[in-house]
């Protein structure tokens, strides 16, 4: 039967890798692991736009993510009929919280 300090080491361990190999990481473009904060442009027609529609998936630890970040997601939040660009927006905080968002702009 394993003692208390040879139980706590297990915690520790098991700790550990929870926060550094299965942290929370948008997953797209340059990581930060302390802190992670980027605007990444995938399509620009150079039209202007009246409109925006914004569509996000979150990250928990790496353990817990849901949300919907597509490019359709985006295009019915925002009211769109025509697309004029498409950008990712990434925030990642210490490897507890990340979020990806597309944003979409148009008409």
């Amino acid at each position: 039967m394993p003692n208390l300090i040879e139980f706590s080491r297990i915690i520790l361990y098991f700790l550990f890798t929870i926060c550094f190999f299965s942290c929370a990481s948008s997953g797209f473009g340059p990581q930060g692991y302390l802190y992670e904060e980027q605007r990444i442009s995938l399509m620009e027609t150079g039209l202007s736009a009246k409109k925006e529609g914004v569509a996000c998936a979150k990250s928990y630890l790496g353990l817990l993510a849901f949300g919907d970040a597509s490019i359709g997601e985006s295009i019915r939040n925002g009211n769109i009929k025509e697309i004029t660009a498409i950008e990712l927006e990434s925030f990642g905080f210490f490897g507890i919280f990340a979020k990806l968002c597309v944003v979409t702009k148009g008409n």
